[in-house]
């Protein structure tokens, strides 16, 4: 593969900025029922208005990417992650104990997180056709990847020394990302092509939702969005909720240091699938086979984690997730990008991640609302039975419409 210092670089980035996010999931819904009280419908908006903040300015960011470059984005998107970390810590340290200013500080660390589909853009800009799911996988690796300790490191330190801390700790490891990206990663985008997009007359409105419209109806990449996006709203079903169903005292019973170790395992799994199993399955059936199976296994994986009475039985289900999750979103992207020309790289994959996000706002906020009103399995349930459409609606479109 060329470039590979830039793959180091932004493979680094992309894992030392996704560890900080890592840290802070498990305390989010803990520290919403402990310390501010509030419900569960509550705690899905709070999981879920950060990825409503990327719906609305992930657009915007891919839109300049391709106008002014890889580089100042990502360093944009960092240092607004440290901002945002360290507002988040003051009311985790009850500086400024308000469930509003917790929404303020999600919305704001939202409209800043526009570094994964900026690396995907890299990762286009760098990596021939044949190298793109091998690239964007690298990718979906350091993103599992921060998983891996992320959840274990904000819940062990929660534990031990309070709310705030591990979020102090995530503002920093963003800080650290972001002296990275402005010191050692070198744009990947030829000024020439900057240049003639910024002379383009194409109006493009990144406000605009017809632009998004417009992108799911284009018969080359539209299905490849409309699978990823109903494969993350499915996943993101389990965000939020995840944690209340772990904790249940006639259930798994589990602590805020043991849910974060399921996260890891979780990222574990995932990174396992990116760097090993997704090259041998996508080489033996292909890309298109490969998708189809992905969303198979998330059926059910994500449907039996509501009927996971013990631990052995949970890990099992989430070792089907990770592999189901894993080859799903990472081929649906790379597919994606196979299917864009270079100079629209970071303006479609914005508004692809933007969909994305769309997904993990309304997954939270319906993961919450079933999980209150019809009971603690549902939220998983109905996750496994959007996965189960998708696969048919993958098999049909790509496979007999192709």
């Amino acid at each position: 593969m060329k470039n590979k210092s830039t793959l180091v670089v932004i493979f680094l980035t992309i894992f030392i900025d996704l560890l900080g996010f890592g840290i802070i999931i498990p305390l989010l819904p803990s520290f919403s029922v402990n310390v501010l009280h509030i419900n569960e419908f509550t705690i899905g908006l709070i999981a879920g208005i950060y990825s409503l903040m990327q719906f609305l300015f992930t657009p915007v960011w891919g839109y300049l990417s391709d106008r002014y470059g890889r580089k100042p984005i990502l360093v944009m998107s960092l240092i607004g992650s440290v901002v945002s970390n360290l507002l988040l810590a003051f009311v985790f340290s009850g500086i400024i104990l308000s469930a509003s200013i917790l929404i303020l500080a999600r919305a704001f660390a939202g409209i800043f997180a526009a570094n994964i589909s900026a690396a995907q853009a890299v990762i286009s800009d760098v990596t021939s056709h044949e190298e793109r799911t091998k690239g964007i996988g690298m990718i979906s690796a350091a993103f599992a990847l921060g998983f891996v300790f992320g959840p274990s490191i904000g819940g062990v330190l929660s534990q031990n020394f309070g709310y705030s801390f591990p979020v102090y700790i995530s503002a920093a490891l963003s800080l650290i990302a972001a002296l990275l990206c402005i010191f050692i990663f070198k744009e990947t985008l030829s000024k020439e092509i900057q240049l003639k997009n910024r002379l383009s007359k194409r109006k493009y409105n990144p406000f605009n939702l017809r632009i998004f419209l417009t992108a799911l109806s284009n018969k080359s990449y539209g299905k490849y969005m409309i699978i990823f996006f109903v494969a993350v709203f499915s996943f993101s079903n389990i965000f939020g909720t995840f944690q209340l169903f772990a904790e249940r005292k006639e259930g798994l019973n589990m602590n805020q240091a043991e849910i974060g170790y399921i996260f890891s395992f979780m990222g574990v799994m995932g990174a396992l699938v990116q760097i090993f199993l997704l090259k041998i399955i996508n080489k033996k059936i292909g890309e298109e086979n490969t998708l189809i199976l992905g969303s198979f296994f998330a059926i059910f994986g994500l449907g039996l984690i509501g009927f996971s009475t013990n631990l052995i039985f949970l890990l099992f289900v989430i070792v089907i997730l990770s592999v189901g999750n894993g080859l799903n979103n990472t081929v649906s992207i790379s597919m994606l990008s196979q299917s864009v020309g270079k100079e629209e790289q970071g303006t479609i994959l914005g508004i692809n991640q933007s969909l994305g996000s769309l997904a993990r706002f309304l997954g939270p906020v319906w993961g919450g609302f079933v999980y209150q009103f019809l009971g603690y399995k549902y939220p998983f349930i109905t996750g496994g039975l959007f996965m189960l459409i998708i696969t048919l609606y993958s098999y049909y479109i790509i496979k007999k419409k192709k």
